[in-house]
């Protein structure tokens, strides 16, 4: 079984650490601390030309890309139970259907992004409008865009609702979730995960995220059936940084650590 290791990164530095140690793809965001935000496009564009001088180079894997959280507003860091955090307005669905297509005419091949109601349900036509505008650009690009709906699945109410969630989002052309099984650790929803991967019948990815160490990946993927996991892999607060490493909360040990593990799965 071949597992995906992607890497959550703020910077070109951390994208290079990511690509060096082996791993799948990024998903770029800025502001991690509070869940990840839109990166500018200035960004997106340096990160997607140099992914493609690192593959060329062969410093990193074949298919090694980039993938852009597309998140406007964040308030809170943890959003378990506030689906308030993922309900949106006109304004900001038009400005994420927006960054959508900016970030794939700067090169993105792919687009991460999700929305709820209030009521804490699939905002189907939020949803639609920036997968959209995603899909336009690449469709101006003479390219396909991989449709990733990030964790706002986790502030859905129960496991059936996040069953009901991936089978709806298989309907949108959604190639992926993100979810950690609407746990604070995605080994800690395990459970809820199995399910998920179960309702997506091998036609939608299910990405563990949340939480994730490269010591839980074997009991990870035994426990769910995931085939793609995702971590920050961010070096810990106070931690030594070796002479010469890149500057970067990217801990290039965590990655190389986390890719080892998937490769022995």
């Amino acid at each position: 079984m071949s597992i995906n290791v992607e890497i959550a990164v703020e910077d070109l530095a951390g994208l290079e650490v990511a690509a060096h140690a082996g791993a799948d793809r990024v998903e770029l965001c800025v502001d991690l601390a509070r869940g990840g935000l839109t990166p500018p496009a200035e960004l997106v564009e340096a990160c997607t030309s140099r992914a493609a001088a690192l593959v060329a180079a062969r410093d990193a894997k074949p298919h090694f890309d980039v993938h852009v959280l597309i998140r406007s507003r964040a308030e809170h860091g943890d959003f378990l139970d506030r689906p308030e955090e993922f309900a949106y307005g006109a304004e900001e669905i038009a400005l994420m259907a927006r960054q959508a297509g900016e970030a794939v005419t700067a090169g993105a091949a792919g687009v991460v992004f999700g929305a709820l109601t209030e009521a804490g349900e699939l905002d189907i036509a939020a949803l639609e409008t920036v997968r959209d505008g995603a899909l336009t650009a690449g469709s101006s690009a003479l390219r396909g865009v991989t449709l990733t709906v990030h964790r706002a699945v986790d502030a859905l109410a129960d496991r059936s609702q996040r069953e009901q969630a991936v089978r709806t989002l298989l309907g949108l052309g959604t190639h992926r979730v993100l979810s950690s099984g609407g746990a604070p650790r995605a080994l800690d929803g395990a459970e809820d995960l199995a399910a998920m991967v179960d309702a997506a019948e091998g036609l939608l990815d299910i990405c563990a995220g949340g939480g994730v160490r490269p010591a839980d990946l074997g009991d990870l993927v035994g426990r769910t059936g995931v085939a793609d996991i995702h971590l920050s892999a961010r070096r810990r607060p106070g931690a030594p940084v070796e002479a010469g490493a890149p500057e970067t909360r990217t801990d290039p040990a965590i990655v190389a650590a986390a890719v080892d593990a998937a490769g022995e799965l």
